[in-house]
């Protein structure tokens, strides 16, 4: 069985509603990853592998800067939606509200529709990860 990027973002929605801390950071953190995953999938689709040596999401936002402006834009709005989940997923005694998780989640939701309009874009058809 696998999951979808709508399942992660179903997911999100679900646990930023939820009840305390661990909830709300495992909803940024699900939302972000619904975003990763669907740049990924418009990359490998449409963009040239890149292999220099970084970690995954680094080659990931290296090959949308090199394909163009809007690549680029792409990519630094994922770098700073990471920035995000790595507060959630890694600064536990840091401050994260729910109000962290509920704003955060439809800024990645319109990330996948920027990242849908660049697929677009890019392959000439109507692309659609939701």
């Amino acid at each position: 069985m696998s999951i979808s990027v709508q399942d992660l973002l179903s997911l999100a929605h679900a646990l930023g509603n939820g009840a305390g801390e661990s909830e709300w950071r495992s909803g940024a953190s699900r939302a972000y990853y619904a975003a990763y995953h669907r740049a990924l999938e418009v990359a490998d689709a449409c963009l040239p592998t890149n292999l220099f040596a970084a970690g995954e999401h680094e080659r990931l936002t290296e090959r949308f800067k090199q394909h163009s402006m809007k690549g680029k834009q792409i990519a630094y709005v994922l770098i700073d939606l990471k920035k995000t989940r790595t507060t959630a997923d890694y600064k536990l005694t840091a401050a994260f509200q729910q109000a962290d998780a509920t704003d955060f989640i439809p800024k990645c939701e319109v990330f996948l529709e920027k990242v849908d309009e660049f697929h677009s874009q890019i392959s000439g058809t109507q692309a659609t990860g939701l």
